[in-house]
């Protein structure tokens, strides 16, 4: 018997993310803080989006850091301002490692992680929350020029990935940082945070 997306809820909700590194990542930080939307959290990659759990966070978790287990570090380079046209947010598109975010995510998107994605699954770096459309060309200029002025690298190594779950009923601040998993690794040295 096929059991419903509601029958997941009593085990929460999981993602997981690569954080972006400084420099770059306190400019991106800078960056978001000063266009319009919501207060963002920290600047990342999103690698597996948020689902809820079909199992509990220790399984998921278990097969999570098998996989990423299975893959070595990887470069990403960031290229240029985009916009999403359905929801007016700016994001940064991937110049670089598209194809291994792309393999890394399919990997994860499986087992007890499977789930059908709201959106089909587009690497990026959101920088704005969502903006009125008479607001949107303004802001994406402002944005595209602080990009294009910035100096630092815009490359940077994604070798860990982060695991986030979010208990059930949670509101979308009740993300909570479960461990770190450095890629190439067995799994045995995530860095725990309650796992």
């Amino acid at each position: 018997m096929d059991r419903k997306l509601s029958d997941f809820a009593d085990w929460g909700s999981f993602a997981l993310v690569a954080y972006i590194p400084d420099p770059l990542g306190a400019f991106l930080q800078s960056l978001r803080h000063d266009l319009p939307g919501q207060e963002n959290p920290q600047v990342h990659i999103t690698v597996l989006p948020p689902r809820p759990l079909k199992a509990p966070v220790e399984t998921a978790s278990h097969e999570a850091k098998l996989t990423l287990g299975g893959f070595q570090p990887f470069a990403v380079g960031l290229y240029s301002v985009k916009v999403f046209r359905e929801t007016h947010i700016l994001y940064l598109d991937i110049a670089e490692g598209d194809s291994a975010l792309h393999k890394l995510h399919g990997a994860l998107n499986s087992g007890v992680l499977s789930h059908e994605e709201n959106f089909e699954f587009l690497p990026h770096l959101t920088i704005s929350g969502a903006i009125s459309f008479d607001r949107l060309g303004p802001v994406k200029a402002e944005a595209t020029r602080a990009w294009e002025e910035y100096q630092g690298e815009k490359r940077f190594e994604v070798g860990e990935v982060v695991a986030l779950w979010q208990p059930p009923h949670g509101s979308s601040e009740d993300w909570n940082r479960l461990w770190d998993q450095k890629l190439g690794d067995s799994g045995n040295s995530a860095r725990a945070g309650s796992l």
